[in-house]
């Protein structure tokens, strides 16, 4: 969130005061005020007699009634359904060590898109209302989930509420000897790659745009110091995309020539090629590959294609300031127009409007 203020501020000729320490800023005078809740009741009590714009970037505290940027926390529970179904799972479950109006709308984002793709209802554990009435203890943590993997279905796709508890069902897998990916695939939120990239089976991740939620919040606060009406409801700002990582890849998809078929779709991304090519590299005629696949993840070969184009190509123009040309040929499109048709009728806006509609304003001081 700081990095979006950070870009807010300075392309608009703001003086930001930062706080690193959850401390009243004694003798401060300013215009408006950027924060994230604390549970301390001195800085509630301060932050309620402010006269200046206040924003709030989250969902705690929600009895302080002031204007909010949060992210789409529903629809990153929705997502990890998607990714799920995408990769041919069908029983999943959740796990946190604690809930929290945020933990909920998570869990119901992921459990409502869970009903509508046809995926069994998700194992519900949370470890915080499981053992409420015992001291933190790893141990038992660690017998108590190792006990839920023990009797769930497989394969079985996990969805952490965020890094920190997917770290832990990695390191609970291992501990009851469950293999991660083969048995049981683990999703999490945020994207911290310090945790994601250095445990022993590589963690897939939700990247949550707190950039941009710390943007809009400034953009907010600016508006609202300038006299503008405040937003009845809190401002949602729904996350990127999917970092994947080993711990989902590939998965549930146990037969060797899906398996194949997927790994060279994803390995010649950048160029050409057709399902004759894919069915070549897979060992078996085009005719029983799409057959596999519409068996297995419910679409054919060519759909499959088509996905990690478009996958690409969304991921080029949201982090890139690549031309539409350039994109087309990095994503293995024929030409830039084929590649503006198919964006368009899968999205239903151009490339070039999905690029202005969900990329952060560049910051007119960076060359």
């Amino acid at each position: 969130m700081r990095q979006g203020i950070g870009r807010y501020a300075c392309g608009h000729n703001w003086h930001l005061t930062a706080e690193e320490r959850v401390t009243i800023p004694r003798g401060w005078k300013g215009d408006g005020v950027l924060t994230v809740f604390s549970h301390r009741r001195d800085i509630m009590t301060y932050v309620r007699k402010l006269a200046i714009p206040v924003v709030g970037m989250g969902l705690y505290r929600m009895d302080v009634p002031v204007p909010r940027v949060v992210g789409d926390h529903a629809r990153i529970g929705a997502m990890a359904a998607e990714h799920f179904a995408d990769r041919g799972f069908r029983c999943t479950a959740w796990f946190s060590t604690t809930f929290s109006p945020v933990h909920a709308l998570r869990f119901e984002g992921f459990r409502s898109a869970c009903a509508g793709l046809k995926l069994k209802a998700p194992l519900k554990w949370v470890w915080e209302k499981s053992c409420r009435d015992l001291p933190e203890d790893w141990m038992r943590l660690r017998l108590w989930l190792a006990r839920q993997l023990k009797d769930a279905p497989r394969p079985l796709a996990v969805f952490a509420y965020d890094d920190y508890d997917a770290a832990k069902v990695e390191d609970i897998c291992r501990f009851a000897g469950v293999e991660v990916p083969e048995e049981v695939a683990i999703l999490g939120v945020d994207n911290n790659e310090l945790i994601c990239l250095n445990q022993p089976v590589p963690i897939s991740s939700i990247a949550h745009d707190l950039e941009r939620v710390g943007y809009e919040s400034a953009a907010l606060l600016d508006r609202l110091i300038d006299g503008k009406t405040p937003p009845a409801r809190p401002i949602l700002i729904p996350p990127t995309n999917i970092v994947l990582r080993q711990s989902t890849d590939l998965t549930a998809i146990s037969l060797p020539a899906v398996r194949l078929a997927i790994l060279f779709i994803k390995d010649n991304i950048g160029r050409s090629f057709g399902v004759e090519d894919v069915a070549y590299a897979a060992g078996v005629s085009r005719s029983s590959l799409d057959r596999l696949f519409l068996l297995h993840l419910n679409r054919s070969v060519y759909d499959e294609i088509m996905r990690y184009r478009l996958e690409t190509a969304k991921h080029l123009l949201l982090h890139t300031g690549k031309s539409c040309a350039e994109i087309a040929r990095l994503a293995g499109f024929c030409h830039s127009q084929h590649f503006t048709n198919v964006f368009r009728r899968a999205e239903e806006m151009t490339p070039m409007t999905y690029r202005k509609v969900f990329s952060l304003p560049a910051n007119p001081n960076i060359a």
